[in-house]
């Protein structure tokens, strides 16, 4: 199903972009916070509390969407606005392989960037109270918040003249804003679902939408509609 000529050359493609670094930077906002946290907190701060915060509010809403997005777009839309992706569908692989490959090499890209981070946060801020379980289930959250958001930046970036500007408007309006304060707005929401699965361990999460085994299903199945809407669209859109 997936080419992995495209998925390898796709990759160093988004490694090999000026905006990598900004994204690097971005992803390691939050380790910033955590390392202040850790030398600067009182001795009546619950780490727990901050981590926690810290992931749901920040990291996965904001962070994860923002880079997942910007370079699940970029897999697709870099070579739409070049051109060369005209070789690519005059090729004879089919229209699905190619988009998993664009999207699977943007999650690779996404994971790297935000993984370790994530992980790192844990490390600085729960000090000698972490254990596997509080750095797993954060992890976990980003890594299918991050696949989803790729796909459906792949999508909108075979959709949209604008994906990007889309894109942010639906992160900040409708998951920032609406579907904070909407309970039922949260079934729309990526970030409620990555949230849910941070819940598992962290209970405090404001994510409760469902359980953590069906949040991942969503999450997986958002991931396979918007590989199957782009393929759809990479063969109706007319390019470039």
């Amino acid at each position: 199903m997936m080419s992995r000529p495209i998925y390898g050359l796709t990759i160093r493609a988004l490694l090999g972009q000026k905006r990598t670094l900004a994204l690097v930077l971005l992803s390691c906002a939050p380790v910033f916070m955590a390392a202040v946290f850790s030398v600067a907190a009182d001795a009546d701060a619950d780490p727990l509390n901050f981590y926690s915060r810290l992931v749901q509010r920040l990291f996965i809403p904001l962070i994860t969407a923002l880079v997942a997005l910007i370079v699940g777009v970029s897999a697709i839309g870099d070579e739409r606005e070049d051109g060369t992706i005209l070789y690519l569908v005059a090729t004879p692989l089919p229209r699905l392989g190619i988009v998993v490959a664009k999207i699977l090499a943007a999650w690779t890209v996404c994971v790297a960037l935000l993984v370790p981070s994530v992980v790192v946060c844990g490390l600085l801020a729960l000090t000698g109270d972490v254990t596997f379980a509080l750095l797993f289930w954060p992890a976990l959250g980003v890594t299918l918040a991050a696949l989803a958001y790729c796909a459906v930046g792949g999508w909108l970036s075979l959709q949209v003249r604008r994906p990007i500007v889309v894109g942010v408007i639906y992160i900040l309006l409708w998951e920032g804003s609406i579907a904070t304060y909407a309970a039922s707005a949260d079934r729309l929401s990526i970030a409620a679902y990555g949230r849910a699965l941070v819940a598992e361990q962290l209970p405090q999460s404001a994510a409760g939408v469902v359980s953590p085994a069906t949040a991942a299903v969503i999450l997986l199945v958002a991931t396979v509609a918007g590989a199957l809407l782009g393929a759809r669209a990479l063969t109706r859109t007319e390019l470039p």
